[in-house]
């Protein structure tokens, strides 16, 4: 958070934030069994999955960026 204050001088939070809304997805594709074989089904996700989504992808970048 001290980064970004540093780099961009605006609020850290508002960044997050935003980060995170522009990565949230509103589907997911889901595995079903339909006729003896599995398809790959879209669903609509909930907001609050859709945010644990965003922010676990938002961290694995994150690490990646830091190796």
């Amino acid at each position: 958070m001290k980064k970004i204050q540093q780099k961009i001088e605006t609020n850290p939070l508002s960044v997050l934030c935003q980060a995170v809304h522009g990565v949230t997805p509103d589907i997911a594709v889901k595995a079903r069994h339909v006729g003896g074989s599995t398809h790959q089904v879209p669903m609509l996700i909930g907001s609050t999955q859709g945010k644990v989504l965003a922010i676990r992808w938002l961290l694995g970048a994150s690490r990646q960026m830091l190796l």
